[in-house]
């Protein structure tokens, strides 16, 4: 395998079938990576991959902030933002004019990516201040005509550089939190402890009062969609069920033992998958963290569990097998959380601030009983993913794991490098004996409480047949912004060749937008098909 560039993309090429060959074939024998799984270094980003989002099954929209990297536009400038193909591994340079800095991004329900939020000005790269900025790009677009619209200063009330955008069940977003202006932790002074909408709907942003005493360590707050349509909110070592739409708290949640798990002292959480047969019952995992914003600062080894359906929840604490701070948690296709990323000393921040990274995947296995949840002993990385290191789940199961800039400017030449590189984790449950099921015939757009049916295809002796759907979210930080994975009702036709599957009841439990159905036999997912979810079909721009 090699790389080289033909018509101004980086592609990678195959000398043998054997370097390059696909894991998705059936297996006749036993893998050789069947316990492992497989890490293997393909493609190249352009951009420090600061922040990433699936745009659809070919494209990952990335983006950095105004800072000097190896692709480059046709003015000569630095880019800092590229759309990446997956099927070619290749890049093509995006034009943006305000700073993306630490910012966020979630789906419209019509399918319309916002990207909202970031820093200050930058001369060198033309790039003007980006705290209120709102930028667009369209969800289906992968050739040469996609880019990004941008409306620049005043279309959010505040200022917001690490804020939280979450997916609403009316296709809307929810912008909460983050600070005014740069800061290595949050301050008083430039706290920002408040939520908006975009887009808007109230005519100054709401105060949040968890933010005003969660300080310092309070950016990038957890958030989480529930069924009942209220939200979940973490921040520092507190969390709260929130009523949005009332501006109130619903139910003050118990203090999460141990270090601070919010920005830059940075864990990962997950809201683990929902599943019809518990009425979609919630629990959180959030895992990792450090004690202080110091370099010497042992990471975190610990997770914590809450279940929201209890009548007094209580976090369960259990172990994270590694010392791990900016660890981050993608679904796995076949529902287990995949986590990579990270390191064991350090927090998240320039200048030396995170060494002795993590090479070690882990997967966590919720349905498992504890004590028997860790997956150890993976196909390990040799690149270092901390600072401003991404991941995303893809339609074949594969993860995509990109960045790492801990050093400002970026060095390749630095002890730990600014990352171009990408890598793919194929988990081992792309490598079990016997075939993958297949899928066809998924319908492009479905509605909420609809019946619809697909073809399949299963070979062998059939097992435990499951249905699911699952949103990657947006990628930063060790964020995975309205990351989603929920089981569907459904049922095998008597010759095993199709499935009538009972969509969601409510946009509660997937708000409206883009997903992504998988069937599994006894824990082997298919590839996944992108599908649409919609209130009313009509309205979604596809």
């Amino acid at each position: 395998m090699y790389i080289t560039k033909i018509s101004g993309f980086l592609v990678t090429l195959c000398i043998s079938t054997v370097s390059c060959q696909s894991p998705f074939f059936n297996q006749e024998k036993v893998s050789p990576y069947e316990k492992s799984g497989k890490m293997e270094q393909i493609g190249r980003t352009g951009v420090a991959a600061m922040h990433a989002v699936l745009l659809n099954e070919k494209s990952i929209l990335i983006i950095d902030k105004a800072e000097e990297n190896e692709a480059k536009l046709d003015s000569g400038i630095s880019a800092y933002s590229t759309l990446y193909d997956i099927e070619t591994n290749t890049y093509r340079t995006l034009l943006l004019e305000t700073n993306t800095f630490c910012s966020a991004g979630g789906f419209l329900g019509n399918g319309t990516f916002i990207s909202t939020g970031g820093a200050e000005s930058r001369g060198a790269w033309k790039a003007g201040r980006g705290h209120q900025s709102i930028r667009h790009f369209p969800p289906t677009c992968s050739d040469d005509n996609c880019l990004w619209q941008e409306f620049p200063t005043g279309k959010m009330y505040s200022n917001r550089w690490y804020p939280t955008v979450e997916q609403l069940p009316d296709g809307d977003l929810i912008i909460i939190g983050g600070s005014n202006a740069g800061t290595k932790y949050n301050t008083v002074i430039k706290n920002t402890p408040s939520y908006e909408f975009w887009p808007p709907r109230t005519d100054e942003p709401i105060e949040l009062d968890l933010l005003l005493h969660t300080l310092p360590y309070n950016l990038y707050p957890f958030v989480f969609l529930l069924p009942d349509g209220h939200l979940f909110i973490f921040a520092s070592k507190k969390s709260i069920i929130y009523d949005y739409k009332e501006h109130k708290v619903v139910r003050e949640l118990p203090p999460m033992p141990g270090v601070p798990r919010s920005y830059p002292l940075t864990g990962g959480a997950v809201m683990l998958p929902l599943r019809p047969e518990n009425d979609y019952n919630v629990e959180i995992l959030i895992c990792g963290g450090s004690a202080s914003p110091a370099a010497t600062s042992a990471a975190d080894d610990t997770c914590g569990k809450i279940n929201l359906g209890d009548k007094n929840p209580q976090w369960e604490m259990d172990t994270f097998v590694h010392k791990r701070v900016m660890p981050d948690g993608v679904f796995g296709t076949d529902g287990s959380i995949v986590w990579v990323n990270g390191c064991q000393r350090g927090y998240a921040g320039y200048k030396d601030a995170n060494h002795d990274p993590t090479f070690d995947p882990l997967i966590y296995h919720p349905e498992k009983p504890k004590g028997s949840r860790w997956q150890q002993g993976l196909a390990t990385t040799d690149i270092a993913r901390m600072y401003h290191s991404v991941a995303l789940t893809l339609p074949d199961g594969r993860i995509w794991i990109a960045g790492s800039n801990s050093v400002d400017p970026p060095d390749i030449h630095a002890k730990y490098p600014t990352e171009f590189r990408v890598e793919y984790f194929s988990p081992p449950y792309l490598f079990q004996k016997g075939a993958r099921p297949k899928i066809s015939h998924v319908p492009r757009i479905v509605g909420y409480n609809e019946t619809f049916q697909i073809l399949l295809h299963l070979e062998g002796k059939v097992g435990k047949v499951e249905v699911a759907m699952m949103r990657p979210g947006f990628s930063t930080h060790s964020m995975h912004m309205s990351q989603r994975y929920v089981y569907l009702n459904h049922e095998v036709s008597e010759d095993f060749q199709s499935v009538r599957i009972h969509s969601p009841p409510h946009a509660n439990l997937f708000p409206p937008g883009q997903a992504f159905l998988v069937v599994m036999q006894d824990g082997v997912p298919s590839v996944t098909t992108e599908f649409f979810i919609e209130h009313d079909k009509d309205d979604l721009l596809i």
